[in-house]
Order: structure tokens, then sequence, then C-alpha cells
């Protein structure tokens, strides 16, 4: 007899992925192009299924997503069939305990049988109930015996346990045959691939929840090892799309939960996702945004539509977060690394209203950690975080200390109690000195001096021979050149520099970005200097640490005077030479307009030694260079070159 697909399918294929139901496109419909059917099966010659795949059209991406399809061997099957047993199944599933209780006092399979011997038809549920006593009575040892009646009933065991799993199979309630897959026992061992073959002719017929088809697909995710299992996993995409309108506000964490086990299958449930999330976002709970983060973050998910979401749903919600919550969902933000506007503007209410209240150190660090992580230059969250470490400091370990001061400095913000801060921060930090690393010593120390504060003493201790002969790391060594020559350069009254000259400085590298667009622009650059010869390029200053604070893009200068001529101790002549920094778009906060401590105190430094100072910004150069505006680059240029800050 031939084989033919069954209607049930026909009308998934006609219906729900037609171009006409638009059920999970974001920017268009799911279209089925191709049904492609292969002769053989390759799921082990499978009688009931056959394996095909279809081509699936999404806006402009088109996908081959494999199908499970029903072999049927007569024509006359094609037509659906009440199911006889679906009218008793409410009935049944109410007397599953009182079956439960009645087979719970046979004490052996003889027992057994003969209470299935006295029901005048065994349903679904009674059938089930008989395998699970047969299954606890196969686990007693004492239930062995060698009565020769006893040993014939074990033989017809075999027999008879086939005839009740498939009665079990015909019962309508899905939930049952899941909690059979789900059983760790491996008396039901050899069993579960009939139920799994009889879960995915109910997917084929769309007869599966959301929540049953998760549980379901978690199954096989969590068995993948077996082959039969793990190639179900990618073709019950099928149900998702039939099922798209029962996905709601509580059960699409559910599927966001199963991502991890799909292959070919997860750019189309993503997809389906996507759109849920964009239509329920306003209804779902904070737990349930939790456990979404979470799987965007285990999937590494990037979407930007998506995330979009997440800041308008966090700006809705933030009153209704705890401290935990905010954490949570602010360190997989974090993680992500996403952020925006709306999210700032969240967490900026949240601590307006209740940064006084915040009980937890935890979460002002994450705070902290979100505003470095972005480079967020937000008055008010710095200001509540600094407030918080004011009246709370005492319970903050000396492990977090980095965490709460580094990033006022970094961000170039000075707290509006910057007095009794800084005051604070010298003494617990020489209260902790010795609990404390020498990176996160020296990360506070260049904190302060980024702001132009000075903590000489805690400088001379950890420059001290006693300290520095614990340390071996190099870049260690090479933060404290740094640190040693911005104290020297700032503070009149450090009595510096402590440390010798470093011997064994490598030359610094100029970031390929500004080399590579000083390449571009150099023809107009050197009309605007007046000639090559009164122009350098990636210019180190001598005698000072080899690190980045001491690299200049360019310098320009008089004619013949280039960077390896130039006197760098005369201080005879100020303001003859111009420094040109190119400022990266990470060298500026968030905001695009304030520079970051490291930048602010280089060009402080190079007025200091008697440069004028030249602010360009990389982006700026970049969209003159793309639109061929030679014009505006070199009002741009000359503009900048005019307005040179004058050295210190």
């Amino acid at each position: 007899m031939s084989l033919v697909l069954r209607r049930t399918y026909l009308k998934a294929k006609n219906n729900i992925l037609s171009p006409g139901t638009g059920n999970i496109s974001v920017s268009g419909q799911l279209q089925t192009f191709v049904a492609r059917t292969f002769s053989e099966d390759k799921s082990g010659n499978n009688p009931q299924f056959s394996s095909s795949t279809i081509l699936i059209e999404n806006g402009f991406n088109v996908q081959e997503l494999p199908v499970a399809i029903k072999k049927l061997r007569n024509l006359a099957d094609i037509d659906d069939k009440p199911n006889e047993e679906q009218a008793a199944s409410a009935q049944d599933t109410l007397s599953y305990q009182l079956i439960q209780e009645e087979f719970k006092q046979c004490l052996d399979l003889r027992d057994v049988f003969s209470l299935l011997s006295k029901c005048t038809k065994i349903t679904p549920n009674i059938a089930l109930g008989a395998i699970e006593r047969i299954y606890d009575i196969e686990k007693n040892p004492n239930s062995l015996s060698l009565d020769p009646k006893i040993m014939q009933i074990n033989l017809a065991k075999g027999a008879i346990l086939d005839k009740l799993l498939k009665v079990v199979m015909k019962t309508e309630d899905t939930c049952t045959i899941l909690e059979i897959l789900n059983t760790v026992s491996s008396f039901m061992e050899p069993f579960k691939y009939k139920f799994h073959d009889e879960l995915l002719l109910r997917v084929i017929d769309n007869k599966l929840s959301i929540d049953q088809l998760c549980e379901f697909i978690n199954f096989l995710i969590k068995n993948k090892n077996d082959i039969k299992y793990s190639e179900t996993i990618d073709k019950l995409w099928v149900g998702f799309v039939a099922k798209e309108k029962e996905i709601d506000e509580n059960n699409i964490v559910q599927v966001f939960g199963i991502l991890h086990g799909l292959k070919v299958s997860k750019r189309i449930i993503l997809t389906l996702l996507e759109q849920k999330l964009c239509d329920l976002w306003f209804k779902i709970k904070v737990p349930v945004m939790q456990d979404i983060l979470t799987s965007f973050v285990m999937e590494k998910y990037l979407s930007v539509q998506s995330f979009g979401v997440v800041g308008s749903w966090l700006c809705a919600n933030i009153h209704a977060l705890d401290e935990d919550s905010l954490l949570d969902i602010i360190s997989k933000l974090t993680r992500l690394k996403y952020t925006d506007d709306k999210i700032e503007k969240a967490v900026e209410k949240y601590m307006r209203f209740r940064g006084d209240k915040v009980e937890s150190h935890v979460l002002i660090v994450g705070l902290l950690n979100f505003c470095m992580q972005f480079q967020i230059y937000n008055k008010q969250i710095l200001n509540s975080c600094c407030d918080y470490f004011l009246s709370n400091w005492h319970v903050v370990p000396p492990s977090f200390l980095k965490s709460f001061i580094y990033p006022f400095g970094y961000l170039q913000y000075d707290p509006v109690n910057n007095t009794e801060f800084w005051k604070l921060v010298d003494e617990i930090m020489n209260e902790n000195f010795d609990k404390m690393t020498s990176c996160d010593l020296s990360s506070i120390i260049l904190s302060s001096i980024y702001l132009g504060k000075y903590p000489s003493a805690l400088v001379r201790r950890m420059l001290s021979p006693e300290y520095l002969a614990k340390v071996k790391n190099a870049d260690m060594w090479k933060r404290f050149y740094l640190i040693d020559t911005a104290m020297t350069l700032e503070c009149e009254k450090y009595l510096g520099p402590l440390l010798p000259k470093d011997q064994w400085s490598k030359p610094i590298t100029q970031d390929f970005r500004v080399k590579n667009i000083l390449e571009k622009i150099m023809d107009v650059l050197v009309n605007v200097a007046g000639g090559q010869d009164k122009l350098s390029v990636a210019v180190s200053i001598p005698y000072l640490p080899s690190d980045e604070t001491y690299l200049l893009d360019v310098m320009l200068h008089s004619a013949g005077l280039g960077s390896k001529t130039f006197n760098w101790k005369s201080k005879t002549v100020r303001n003859a030479n111009i420094a040109i920094l190119i400022h990266l778009p990470d060298h500026y906060c968030s905001n695009n307009e304030h520079l970051i401590g490291p930048q602010v105190m280089k060009k402080r430094h190079l007025k200091i030694l008697g440069m004028k100072v030249v602010s360009l910004k990389y982006s700026l150069l970049s969209q003159f260079y793309t639109t061929y505006n030679k014009n505006g680059l070199t009002e741009y240029l000359l503009e900048s070159i005019n307005n040179a800050e004058q050295c210190m």
C-alpha cells in the first residue's frame, strides 16, 4: 500500500506556515517554498515516520528545516476519527488516585493480574496504575519466588506489559506520557522509544500545549546522546509555530529555556520569541524577565530589538524591583554588554528615590561596575554611590574598595561630597594597606591622580623598597612608574621621582585606528601644518615611562625641529610646540562629551611639559574623510589648532 502524507501535516503546511497567517515573522511572514521528502527514514527506519525538510522564508532569509511526517497505510485513515477514550478521559483521570490505591494493595504479580482480570475495561489510567505497581514489586527483592505458578506469571509478564503499554499510549492525557518519559527507571527504559514516538505523533497532530512541548524537548535535550532523541529535537519547531498564540507572559520563559538545546531550528524559534517579547513585554513579571535574561546570557544572545524591549521593560518596572532583582538584572546586562538611555534613566530613577535606603554593598558595586563597563557619566548614580560609601564604608571589604573608588577617577567625576569622600578614602587606604593587592592599590591611587588628588604619603609607602621587593609583576612596575611620574609632574610637595629610570622600557605602539586615519588625512594635515618638515607622527616623549600617556599622535613644531632633535628638557620655550591628540570613541564617557580620567591626565601632563594641546575627535575626522569633505576637514583642523589649550 502506498504511503501518504497525513492531512494534519498538510494543514500545518498550508495553514500554519502559509504566507497569510503571519504567525512569527517580525518583518514579514513565514512562507513554505519547498517540501522535500526522503524515501529513507533517518531515524532507524521507523514505520510510523519519514524525515523531510522544508524551506521557510522569513523576510529576506530562507532556511531549510527538518520535519517529521506521519506515514499512513490506509487512505481511509486520513479522515479524523473521534477517539472513544476522550469522552471518558475526564472521569478516568478523576478516579486515578483510587486506581493507585487499589493496586497498592497487591502484594505480588499474581494479585496485580487478578485485579486486572476483574476490570470490565482496561482504561489507560488502569494500565498505568498496573505498570507502576509491577515496577514497585519488581524493585522489591522479596518478590522473587521459586513457586512454579509465580514463575509462569513472570514469564507472561512481558506480553502483558506490552499490552498495557499500548493501552497507556491511547490516553488523551499527554501529561501521563511525559511523566513516564521523565521516570528514572531501568524497568521503563526499554519502552520509552514507544512513548517518544507517540508524543511525536501528537506534535504532528498539534495536540501538545506549549508547556508540554517544552517538557518534551527538555527530555530530548537531557538525553541528546541518544541519536533517536537528538534527531527529534530540531523537528519540534512546527509545534511551537502552531501554538504561537498560546505563548504568553508566563510560559514564554520556558520557550527561551530550550534555546540552548536547539541547532538548525534555533533561528526560527528566536524569531518567534522576539515577536512575542515585543507583544508581551508590558505583562512580564520580574522573575520571568530575570529568567529570560539568564537565557540571553547562556546563549550569548545579541539582538538590538530584544534588548531594546528589555530597556523599555526595566524603565516601566523599576519601581517593582528589590535590591536583589536590580542587581541580578544589571549584572546580566553588563555581561551582555548592552545598555541604552532607558536603562540608564531607570537606574538613575531607582537611585534618586531609593538610593538612601539601599542596604547591600554588592548592589552598589554592581551599579558602579555597570557604569565602568559602559563609561556612564551619571551624576545621580555616582553621587548616590558616594553617599552610600560615606555612610557604610565600615561594611565594605578591602577587596571591594577598588570597585567603590576607581570609577570616580576613571569617569572623571568628583562627587558632591568630594572633600569628605577623598579624606575617607585616604584614611581607609592607609588602614587597609597590607590587606590590598598591588593592583587595587595602584588603581585607586591613579583614580585620585586623575582628579587632581595627590595621596603623597600613600604613594611613598607603596614605592618604598620594602613594598617594591614583593612586587614581581612587570605590568605593576609599569603602573608604579606612571604614578611616580604623575606625582613628580603634578604635586609640588612630592619629593620625586622615587624610582630609578626604567632601562627596559619597550616602544609604545600607536593605536591602529589612529594610525589609519592619519594616513588618510595626512595631505590635509601637512597643508595645515605648513609642510612635511613641520610635523611628526607617533612621538614618544623621552625620559618618561613607556606609556600611552606620553605618546603624541601628532606634534607640530618648527621646521626641521623633529622629535629626535627637540630639546625636551628645555623650559625656555613654552607653547612653541603643539601636541595633537586624536580621541577615539572609547576615550569618552557614554555622553561623548567628557573625556575619561586617563585622557584628562594625559592632556594635563603635556601642558605641564610646556606644550599646547589640541583634541580632535576620531569620529569627526572619519566623517570628513568618508564624505570627501576636505574643506570641512581643513576648517576643523585650523579651528582646533587656533583654539589649542595653553601650557600650564
